[in-house]
């Protein structure tokens, strides 16, 4: 089952950078947001996906097939990769 219903293209975008070894504060950089809401959508994303850690929501995502290898990093599975 894919994630899109459950998360925000936002949380979806945050967990492709995370998949990618971004930090929090450049994944806050690059999507103009501030750190705090970044932490507040992962927490959000983890809750809705009962996902324990980071690494384990970055592995759902791939899992669920809403992060795809493209590249030779990690990109949203039916969007072009910004």
């Amino acid at each position: 089952m894919s994630l899109v219903a459950r998360l925000d293209q936002i949380q979806l975008e945050i967990i492709m950078h995370l998949a990618n070894g971004r930090q929090i504060d450049e994944i806050a950089l690059l999507l103009h947001r501030s750190r705090s809401d970044i932490n507040r959508r992962i927490a959000l994303a983890r809750k809705r996906t009962h996902a324990n850690t980071i690494p384990h929501l970055v592995s759902i995502a791939i899992a669920t097939g809403d992060l795809v290898w493209q590249n030779e990093e990690r990109a949203l599975n039916g969007f072009a990769h910004v």
